[in-house]
């Protein structure tokens, strides 16, 4: 397959939010990128969140990934991909970073993961529908992204109200995700998200698994969560379209 790019949403276009546009930014910094996987993934995950990435988030993401068409969305440095068994997946990697986009494709291409020329890379805000030429998914992937996405806890899952219909009948949704509200936040963690929500990663001090629980139901039939330390892993299947 020839390679693709698609400049679906571009931050700087007037539809990405303010708010969304500034969360995006920090991936811009090539030295957030370098120490990203030691610091958020490893320290911050581990103490401030209390739920490992290699005992918990990681795994719960390789149970997901389905052979077929996989799209990952808010890629971060690629972590859960580059550690996971790609055979028989195509993958498409959408963020509203361009160099977070860059930065993952060429970590999965170098690690010998993926082919560049069959690796898709969407710059789009997934807060919009994604681009027509985008085929059915058999998995997608969403980790420590809702948390980041601006607004209340129904305005972020309302993202699910277009990305079922882009999900194959028999198709896997999954992820993970940092909640503020009905969990005892320790120490570490309170000034992790005094910082991330002041500075605008995160917009998360409402959110709950309760409420996000409710929505995923609303979309589809089959639903699965828990809660490790402060952070809500979910997967989803059977879209109500």
């Amino acid at each position: 397959m020839p390679t693709t790019t698609i400049r679906a949403e571009s931050p700087s276009k007037p539809h990405a939010s303010d708010a969304s546009a500034r969360g995006a930014a920090i991936y811009s910094q090539s030295w957030l990128l370098v120490i990203y996987d030691w610091w958020v993934l490893g320290i911050v995950s581990t103490y401030a969140w209390a739920c490992s990435v290699p005992d918990y988030t990681l795994p719960w993401f390789r149970n997901n990934v389905r052979k077929g068409q996989h799209l990952d969305i808010g890629v971060g440095t690629g972590y859960y991909l580059a550690k996971s068994d790609l055979t028989g997946v195509q993958v498409t990697l959408a963020d509203l970073n361009q160099d977070a986009l860059n930065a993952t494709k060429n970590r999965l291409v170098a690690g010998g993961k993926v082919k560049a020329e069959e690796t898709t890379c969407i710059l789009h805000d997934i807060t919009r529908p994604l681009p027509a030429s985008c085929p059915k998914f058999n998995s997608m992937s969403l980790y420590y992204l809702l948390h980041c996405i601006p607004g209340p806890v129904p305005a972020k899952t309302a993202i699910f109200s277009h990305l079922k219909h882009s999900l194959t009948p028999d198709g896997v949704i999954s992820g993970a995700s940092i909640l503020g509200k009905d969990v005892q936040h320790n120490l570490f963690g309170r000034i992790i998200m005094y910082f991330g929500n002041r500075g605008g990663m995160f917009d998360n001090r409402a959110d709950n698994a309760a409420d996000f629980d409710e929505a995923l139901r609303e979309h589809f039939y089959n639903v699965e969560t828990q809660v490790k330390g402060v952070v809500f892993l979910w997967r989803a299947s059977k879209p109500k379209v």
